[in-house]
């Protein structure tokens, strides 16, 4: 028996959206099968409707991922410059005397 692949969160996620998708379209099409032939065109426009919401939701929760991940880039790479310029505050003076800033001067007597 092999072992099953690993799926990303990402790829799960999409896999759960697509299987109620399809159950909500299926329970539409059996309604519309059921109601009487006046009242299809009703259910048919349901169905229009609420796949334009679908993809309006959709767009909106991409536009919030793509800003997510842009934002956690920029504030990892502040986190890294801030970082750094905490080590080099922190660093022994003998690695300061080494990068290139001179000893302090002693006073004359």
């Amino acid at each position: 028996m092999t072992a099953r692949k690993k799926v990303s969160a990402r790829k799960r996620i999409q896999n759960a959206q697509k299987r109620a998708r399809d159950a909500v379209e299926e329970g539409l099409s059996d309604l519309e099968r059921r109601l009487p032939s006046n009242l299809r065109s009703a259910v048919r426009d349901m169905r229009a409707n609420l796949r334009a919401f679908q993809q309006q939701l959709e767009r909106a929760r991409k536009d919030r991922e793509a800003r997510w991940r842009r934002m956690q880039t920029q504030m990892r790479r502040d986190m890294v410059r801030l970082l750094q310029r905490l080590e080099k505050a922190l660093a022994p003076s003998a690695q300061r005397a080494a990068s290139g800033s001179s000893p302090p001067r002693r006073k004359k007597r």
